[in-house]
């Protein structure tokens, strides 16, 4: 029973509250984090974090709650972004629930689940996006991973090709007008023909 216990705890890392930790972190394993970190978080299994986090992650998978977080997510499955949490920076999974704050790009190979209450400020990239009523969304959002190819439904015909060209030679015509306002010369010849007038008259 004891060795049992001890292979355990070698398993699950455990970080807790009111602890403040200035430095990367690197683990095989789990990782429960309450208290602070100040650096780099890698793991090869799950990370769950109810704390603060300055620096990057990288894991299999994340699980944030209650947490605020400045860096980069990577995770080799899935991330799932729970209310009261804020996360400053870029998110690259293969999967995504969030139902918290996030600002910045997230790149995403399968689905996005954006929860009723999420607020996010981000381009997105992923292969199907579920949006809930409540959600907000500011930014792009591109299905490039679908099995889908716009150019087959939506393909580009010859006129909107030849539409650009159109509208470049318009410039040119406008500044060749400007050449023509030097036509000061006429009011010049208009002037000597005056004079011969008054000199008929004598």
């Amino acid at each position: 029973m004891d060795n049992f216990g001890a292979t355990r705890n070698t398993e699950t890392a455990i970080i807790p509250k009111g602890t403040v930790i200035n430095g990367n972190i690197a683990i095989e394993g789990r990782l429960e984090m309450y208290g602070v970190v100040n650096g780099d978080i890698n793991s090869d299994n799950r990370v769950n974090i109810s704390g603060d986090v300055t620096g990057n992650i990288k894991a299999n998978d994340l699980y944030a709650k209650d947490s605020f977080i400045v860096g980069q997510i990577e995770c080799a499955q899935g991330a799932t972004i729970r209310e009261n949490t804020v996360i400053l920076g870029d998110i690259k999974a293969e999967n995504l629930v969030v139902d918290g704050a996030v600002q910045g790009k997230i790149d995403i190979r399968e689905g996005i689940t954006v929860g009723d209450s999420a607020i996010l400020d981000s381009d997105i990239k992923a292969k199907t996006i579920q949006v809930n009523n409540g959600a907000a969304i500011n930014g792009h959002c591109s299905l490039c991973y679908a099995d889908i190819k716009l150019d087959d439904i939506f393909p580009v015909t010859e006129e909107e090709v030849q539409e650009p060209p159109q509208e470049e030679t318009k410039e040119p015509e406008a500044a060749e007008e400007d050449k023509p306002k030097a036509v000061a010369k006429p009011k010049a010849i208009a002037k000597p023909k005056a004079v011969k007038k008054a000199d008929t008259e004598g």
